[in-house]
């Protein structure tokens, strides 16, 4: 059906107003990072500075400066945390939304069903036992303890969505399989895994931005300072005294490269992976 001149008027205002709220802040983050600290500070409608510095930029690469060790600090721990939580929460993942399609036994409705439940619950509704725990055990400021943390906010969801996509492979593909003589682990390794790469991916990539992206979880499981994460480094350029914006905007543009680049490399297994378990659900 062809669109109409008010229909593709629409769209594209539509397009126009995402793009606005999704990369104006980034944009506006990125003005105040080359902007001199001096400027940020005068009474100015401008919204782009008179003079652009990118002295920040060049403190990062200067390895002697305090800002690049604490954003280089920052960046370690940070890519920790989110390689401990992708490498153990996929796999674990993967196999137990594989159990929970293909295979019937006894509590299979309730756990499916304990699982979506806790896929609504928000973690920081439990923060304040898990807090107690971590005190009472002596696990705070343990970077393996907090991936572990996020590993058990994190499956549910991919469990969820893993499940569903094996649930709308045909059962036939199973049969066929096994009248062939593949076993139990062929089946899973040789037939299911390849086929649910698209699925792997899409579960890499949410777990890899939900573990970037954290802010609370860290701030308070992780109290000393070269455990803090990249998204709690910024607040280091705050004193009491003084705020130091430009850093902060720079340390806030480096924060998001990353995820950035994930989400352009990954995004067409995104969308066919959350797709396609979401057919029959």
């Amino acid at each position: 059906m062809k669109e109409t001149k008010k229909e593709k008027f629409i769209y594209y205002i539509t397009v126009f107003f995402i793009i606005l709220f999704c990369a104006g802040p980034i944009f506006w983050c990125f003005l105040i990072s080359i902007t001199p600290e001096g400027d940020l500070l005068k009474n100015s409608m401008k919204i782009f500075p008179d003079t652009v510095t990118f002295i920040n930029y060049k403190n990062l690469l200067n390895s002697q400066s305090k800002e690049s060790a604490a954003l280089l600090n920052g960046l370690s721990n940070s890519v920790y945390l989110t390689v401990i939580t992708v490498l153990t929460g996929v796999p674990l993942s993967v196999i137990t939304g594989y159990a929970l399609a293909r295979y019937n036994f006894k509590y299979k409705n309730f756990i499916t069903g304990f699982i979506l439940m806790t896929v609504v619950i928000p973690v920081f509704t439990t923060i304040i036992p898990i807090y107690s725990f971590f005190t009472e055990h002596s696990m705070l400021d343990s970077m393996f303890w907090t991936s572990i943390i996020f590993i058990s906010a994190f499956i549910p969801l991919n469990t969820w969505i893993i499940m569903n996509y094996f649930r709308e492979l045909p059962e036939d593909l199973w049969e066929a399989a096994a009248l062939e003589g593949a076993n139990e682990k062929q089946l899973f390794f040789q037939i299911g895994l390849p086929l649910a790469k698209p699925v792997i991916l899409t579960s890499i990539l949410i777990m890899f931005l939900m573990s970037w992206k954290q802010y609370i979880i860290p701030m308070l499981l992780l109290s000393s300072h070269n455990n803090k994460v990249l998204t709690l480094i910024m607040s280091e350029f705050m004193t009491r005294d003084a705020v130091n914006y430009s850093i902060i905007a720079m340390s806030g543009i480096i924060t998001i490269i990353p995820p950035l680049l994930a989400g352009i490399i990954f995004r067409k297994n995104l969308i066919s992976g959350l797709t396609a378990g979401s057919i029959k659900e």
